[in-house]
Order: C-alpha cells, then structure tokens, then sequence
C-alpha cells in the first residue's frame, strides 16, 4: 500500500446541507416519492455523477465478507474500479494493495458504499471530488437514513416529506447528545433488530415455493409460513415503535419520563442497601444447599439476596452496585441494561459451566457494552455466539475480569472477525487469570485506553491484543504461546509506512513503545516477546468512524449499526 493513502472525508457537513443534498436528489416537485422508487432515484443520481470507470479507492472490506474469506475484520485494501453496476448500486473493483499477508480473489463486485475514494488518482481528469461526494451521500444515507421496514410501505405515502427531515434531525440529535443514552439504547436496539429481521425475512421468502395451496400445505413448509409471519408483524412493531421516536416532541417525551423514573429510583433507593441476586437455573436439594452455604461465606449476615431463576429479568431490575451470584447453567441475556452503568457478576460454580451467551443475535454488536464507572466479572464464561464482540468498555469506565473465559464455542472461518474485549479511548481494562479462547483478535485497544493483564492466557486466537498510538498495554506472566510469531502484540501506527518487528523498549524503532511493558510473558517458539509495528493506513478509516461515534458519548454509536 502506498506511503500516504488518504481519502475524501465529509465528516462536517451539517444537518441543513444534509437535508438540502438529499431533498435535492429524491424530491419531485408536483408528485410523491413513496420509498419504493427511492432506489431508482439513488440510480438516476449515480449515474449522472460517478465516474463509470479508472478511479482508486479504499475498500472497507464488510464483516460477512472478512468472515467468508477467514480473513481479521477489520480489513481495508486499495482498489481500482474498473466498471459499473447501476442498477445495482455496486462497483467491479480490482484489488492493486493489500496491507496483510491475506488471499482474495483479484476482481470483486462490491457495494458502493464500501467504497472510499482516495485523494491521489492515477487519472487526474477524472472528477473525483463529485464521485467522492456521491458516494458519501449514498452511504449516509443508507447507512443512518434507511430503515429495513421502508421497503413494505405504502405508495400512497411520500418517503420524503414523511421521513427524510426526521431521520436527519435524528441523526445529528444523536450524535450531538441532545437525546440521552437511554433513548440511543432502545433506538440502536431497534434498528439492529430490524435490520436482522429483514434478512431472516428474505432469507424464508427465498425458500418458500412460488406457488402452494394452502389446503395441501406440508407441516414444515406451514411452519416456515408461520415463521415468516411472526418476522413480518414484529417487523411491524419495530415500525410503529420507531415511528414514535421519530417525533422530537414524543421522543422529549419519553426523556423526560426516562428522567423522572431515574430521580424516582434514587430517591427509594437513598437509604437503601445494595442488593444481591441469586441467579439458579435449579437443580436438586442437596446442590441449593452448598450453593447457600457458599453463599453465607462469601456474604454478610444482614445482606439483602433475592432469589432468580432467569439472568435477563435480573438486569431488567438492577440497580448500580448491586451484586449478581450465577450457578452453574448457560444464561442467555438480551444485553446489559442495569449493569452497564456499575456492578458485579460473580459465579459460585466451576467457571467453564458459568456461561453467559446472547439470547439472539438481534441484541446488538457485544454481548456487554459498559459505560458505569466500574464493573466486576468473576469466575464467569463469557460465550460470543454469533456476535462480534464479548465486551465494550467505554471512556471513563472501568472494567476488571478475574478467574474467567471469553471464548467462541462454535467456532468456524468466520471466527476471525470476532473481537473478545474493545477497549475505547479513556477507558481501562483489568484482567486476572483470564483465558482468550477462539477468537480473532483477543483485545482492541484505541488510544488512551488501557489494559493491564496478569497470568492471563490465549489459546487458538489468530490474534492476540492489537493497540493504536498513545493505547497503554501492559501483561505480566502472560502466555502468548499458542499464537503465531509476529501476531502476539500488534501496533498499529501512523508512523511506519511498512510492517516491521521491533524489541519492547527499542530505543532503534521510530514509534515510541513507551507504554508497552511485557513482563515474565512467553512466546510462540519461546521467541522473546517483539511487537509488530504495523501501518494504520488500512486502519484509520475505522478507527476515525469508531472514534468519532464513541469517544464523547456512547449514544454516538447509535446508528453505526
């Protein structure tokens, strides 16, 4: 990849030259667009302004696309467009660079919006300002604009005039922090369920038969009916639901309900305890009787316990500082609400029958995403499934896991693109006796963050913890042995046009490793422990979305998804 690969970037247009670009392309004067012909006017548009053919760009290779390859996500190669497919939307793209020892295939069809075109072109009369602009517009657009459910709505009804000024104003009401993290919480959690929805939608639609009788209908073939179905009316609920919040005077609404209920539960909860939750999926009598005895060690004689049998309605009704104690079982959770603000998970069991999966994969992009001051996970494992992430810790926030697991059971190609911990600017990560199992990347690290790990180990990760400049990393009596040389401890620097290996503490490389300390660790092929230095130009792109939509407020991420 070339020493200097910069791309167009429109990160300071505003909402009124938002709002003026796309009522410009989409509005019809005299006549409704309803959301079925919007697509046809993202055509007409496209092919007006992009150049057809001979532009280079950054591909932002997709997640479903690094998980069919094997390939880390996140992955950025240099592309030549070599053609066109309106209709489409996408580009024929020829790979000309790629930053990782990876194997793709040298032609592709990609998306547009995956698209970033570069700056420096080989053709200077090509307009590459207006093809960089297009394909900005067309992928805000359908990334924070577009919501799965506009395609079943009615013809009768102008996209425009009902949803284009209000998904704007959505957008940068969001991301200015106008509307609080809760109401992010549930619009994020909403779109990322619609979004998954609409493609099991497709994916039964795809399968049924084009013609069948409803007298003759086989049971299996009723039940994937059935199925859909019950897809399309919660598709429906999302609609509505997201209808509501749409409205800035019902969404100030439920603000400010949201603000009460919170002074409320301050108010009851001013003199009280914390409260400890006894999570057990049930067993026999002489089990719940160790279990109690455990318990009254671990305890005071006057603390208050309430006794669950589900872990999921327990962080519906947690409050900051309480405690939950697990019994062995698989728990299933929707996400961390209650928790991610401040708490402790403790399991009282064997560590690797304590573990903690999502109940679907609707949920969001992690398992738990915290934002508190801090959090404590003890002797828990904490199962991925199919999301991308196990924790995300956010500014500010610390979070300390000891004596535990975060691994990928069922693990395939695809698990490389799975992250066990991200750690974001400003936030700190402490772990004790922690083992990384089957994962892609073990821990992210963005600068400012911080981790500290003591006698942790990683087992069958492609790799192990991966940092950006000015990220603190140090880990102490640490086994990195199972990883590949070169992959142990990756850097990922501004600073270096090429990848290179250095010594911690080199005084010859020309990034400072100063805040990278490796202490009593082992290697692969008991190398002494090198960093990779490695060249952020395929990673800045991601880390400047990243840091732009999470660094300040967490509610910033809201419609990355």
């Amino acid at each position: 990849m070339s020493e200097h690969t910069h791309i167009y970037t429109f990160h300071d247009k505003t909402l009124a030259e938002r709002l003026e670009e796309y009522t410009n392309i989409l509005s019809a004067q005299g006549r409704i667009v309803p959301a079925s012909s919007i697509r046809t006017e993202w055509i007409c548009d496209v092919e007006l302004v992009i150049e057809p053919v001979g532009w280079q760009a950054l591909w932002k290779i997709s997640r479903m696309t690094c998980e069919n390859y094997g390939i880390r996500y996140p992955t950025i190669v240099k592309v030549e467009v070599l053609g066109m497919d309106f209709p489409m939307l996408n580009a024929l793209v020829k790979i000309t660079a790629v930053q990782d020892d990876i194997h793709l295939p040298e032609k592709h069809e990609v998306s547009l919006v995956e698209l970033y075109p570069t700056i420096d072109q080989q053709n200077h009369s090509l307009d590459i300002v207006g093809t960089a602009h297009c394909v900005d517009r067309l992928r805000f657009f359908y990334n924070y604009l577009w919501m799965p459910w506009d395609e079943d709505e009615d013809d009768d009804i102008d996209w425009v005039e009902q949803h284009l000024e209000r998904r704007i104003r959505l957008y940068f009401d969001m991301n200015n922090g106008i509307i609080n993290k809760e109401t992010c919480d549930i619009i994020k959690s909403l779109i990322s369920e619609g979004k998954e929805i609409q493609k099991k939608i497709s994916t039964c639609e795809s399968l049924l038969p084009e013609d069948f009788q409803e007298d003759d209908m086989p049971e299996e073939l009723a039940q994937e009916t059935c199925t859909l179905m019950k897809l399309h009316f919660r598709l429906q609920q999302i609609k509505a639901e997201m209808d509501l919040l749409e409205n800035p005077s019902l969404r100030g609404l439920l603000g400010k309900n949201q603000s009460y209920n919170r002074r409320k539960k301050r108010s009851d909860n001013e003199n009280g305890k914390s409260v400890y939750y006894f999570v057990w999926l049930g067993g026999i009598v002489k089990e719940l009787q160790e279990l109690s005895n455990k318990i009254q060690t671990m305890l005071p004689e006057d603390a208050p316990i309430k006794i669950c049998g589900y872990l999921d309605d327990v962080m519906d009704i947690f409050e900051t500082g309480d405690t939950i104690l697990l019994g062995e079982g698989n728990y299933s959770i929707k996400g961390s609400t209650g928790l991610q603000e401040g708490g402790t998970i403790i399991g009282i069991s064997n560590t690797e029958n304590t573990i903690i999966s999502p109940h679907d994969t609707n949920m969001s992009s992690s398992l738990f995403d915290f934002s508190g001051n801090e959090i404590l996970l003890r002797n828990v494992c904490i199962d991925l499934g199919l999301l991308q992430a196990g924790i995300i810790i956010r500014k500010d926030c610390t979070v300390i896991v000891t004596g535990s697991r975060i691994r990928v059971s069922n693990v395939t190609a695809n698990s490389n693109a799975k992250w066990g911990a991200v750690v974001m600017p400003g936030a700190k990560l402490v772990l004790e006796n922690t083992i990384f199992q089957e994962l892609g990347t073990a821990i992210i690290i963005y600068g400012t963050g911080e981790v500290v790990m003591n006698n942790c180990q990683f087992e069958n990760c492609s790799e192990g913890v991966r940092l950006n400049d000015n990220a603190r990393f140090t880990a102490t009596k640490c086994s990195f042995e199972n990883i590949e040389s070169g992959h142990a401890v990756v850097m990922e620097t501004e600073k270096i046009t090429r990848s290179e290996s250095v010594d911690v503490g080199s005084e010859l490389s020309s990034v400072s490793l100063k805040n990278i300390f490796l202490n009593e660790c082992k290697f692969f092929n008991n190398h002494k422990g090198n960093i990779m230095l490695r060249p952020k130009d395929t990673a800045a792109l991601i880390h400047r979305q990243i840091n732009d939509t999470t660094e300040e407020s967490a509610c910033k991420e809201a419609m990355e998804l």
